[in-house]
């Protein structure tokens, strides 16, 4: 169960002890630096380094662009990583669209590779197939990252090429089917 406050075009959501809030300027450096990180940028399709120059430019371009929402994960008061969806095709905004792209890192390393890491991914699919259009999801990952393939794995996603990168698919029925215990283990953990 999440719980959503929208403030203008922004998304509030909150669920599986974790709370989405959109990012703002002042996150950037804490973003730039987990994004930097060895542990988050091998993982990345471009895990080219990122200037703080490079950084400002991204957020101004994606703060006025209806195709993309970008998320701070917060975890018990504190940012512990990001999360986002895209649009799929150009043209296209985040609430009409009926296919959307996910991305996520968990930039602390006390909870990389923890069971909260599906939390965010669970609390914003919620919103995307419940108050938004979305139909599915397509993942692109790197055909080397078994732990992004795992995830996406538990969460429903099928395999529907397979070469140097790896894209995957998500329906909403695969998801509300695989969901069920993780939801329950998370939720349990959110009263605790």
């Amino acid at each position: 169960m999440i719980t959503i406050k929208q403030q203008q075009k922004d998304f509030y959501i909150t669920g599986y002890s974790v709370h989405l809030r959109p990012v703002v300027y002042s996150d950037l450096e804490q973003l730039r630096e987990w994004r930097n990180s060895a542990f988050v940028s091998k993982q990345m399709l471009d895990s080219q380094y990122i200037s703080a120059e490079q950084q400002a430019a991204w957020f101004m371009k994606v703060s006025r662009d209806d195709s993309q929402y970008h998320w701070i994960v917060e975890y018990q008061g504190h940012c512990i990583g990001s999360t986002n969806i895209k649009a799929r095709h150009v043209g296209e905004r985040v609430h009409t669209a009926k296919e959307l792209e996910p991305g996520l890192y968990i930039g602390d390393p006390d909870y990389q590779g923890n069971i909260l890491a599906f939390a965010p991914t669970l609390a914003m699919y919620d919103f995307c197939f419940n108050e938004l259009q979305t139909q599915s999801f397509h993942a692109v990952v790197k055909a080397t990252n078994q732990a992004a393939i795992k995830y996406n794995q538990q969460l429903g996603y099928e395999i529907v090429s397979q070469q140097k990168l790896l894209e995957l698919s998500l329906q909403k029925e695969a998801y509300e089917r695989q969901t069920v215990m993780l939801k329950r283990l998370l939720s349990r953990t959110r009263q605790s």
